[in-house]
């Protein structure tokens, strides 16, 4: 049977499926920005502006800003859109009490299941991350302690316990930079990470999960100092800017 010209060249249907690797293209650029409080504390988010500029249409912006919500970077208000979170002292304080007892249970977890030649892959890391630190900038050097402590965790082999200490990791992110930018302890607070490992492999649980407890509770206390620092440095910021629907707060 003879087949038509406009039969020839009629096109295939091709399903449009939503691209996923965009989406989290977005999510990803976006979750970097709220890190960073490039969106700054209490700012009702411009979707309209950042639709233009990534070139993207309003659902898969609200999706990625949603998974902002759901991981506590971004607020969302009913009919008035997305938000920066505010900065709150008592918010870090609550997220490195959580962030202890995620990396004690870990420790704990991973002296069970963890072998030494695995505790050992870690401290060569550290090892690596050490050998270079000179010449690392700040932001590196914070993006390998994060890794560290992932590469910690991740000996429990918990994927759920992985997945929250991620999240944490993300928040109290800007307060680790910060930290390690301004800090003159960090060789005292880095060396803790070879003992924490030696304890490991030594099997010496009580003292491994003391060592870790003092190790981020040292973290914490300048963490919460910073905060108070940025709470003080965003108020005056936007203290002259009536737009901002609220400026961040101390709770004490």
């Amino acid at each position: 049977m003879a087949i038509s010209a406009r039969q020839r060249t009629a096109p295939k249907h091709i399903p449009q499926t939503r691209d996923e690797s965009s989406v989290e293209r977005l999510y990803f650029d976006l979750r970097d920005r709220a890190m960073r409080y490039e969106f700054r504390p209490g700012t009702r988010i411009n979707e309209q502006a950042l639709g233009r500029e990534f070139g993207v249409s309003r659902a898969p912006l609200r999706e990625a800003l949603n998974r902002l919500v759901a991981e506590g970077l971004l607020d969302f208000v009913m009919n008035k859109g997305f938000f920066r979170k505010n900065i709150s002292v008592d918010e870090v304080f609550d997220l490195y009490q959580v962030r202890i007892a995620l990396e004690r249970r870990a420790i704990f977890l991973a002296l069970q299941r963890a072998s030494d030649a695995e505790i050992e892959t870690v401290r060569q890391y550290w090892t690596e991350v050490m050998s270079r630190s000179s010449d690392m900038s700040s932001e590196d050097f914070s993006l390998a302690d994060e890794e560290f402590h992932r590469r910690l965790v991740a000996l429990a082999r918990n994927k759920e316990l992985s997945a929250f200490m991620e999240v944490v990791t993300r928040r109290i992110h800007i307060a680790r930079h910060i930290d390690i930018q301004q800090s003159a302890w960090n060789a005292k607070a880095f060396d803790a990470h070879f003992e924490i490992l030696q304890l490991m492999q030594e099997r010496k649980k009580d003292a491994a999960l003391e060592c870790i407890t003092e190790h981020i509770d040292m973290s914490m206390k300048r963490a919460v100092e910073i905060t108070k620092e940025m709470v003080a440095k965003f108020f005056l910021v936007n203290s002259s800017e009536p737009e901002t629907p609220q400026a961040p707060t101390v709770n004490h």
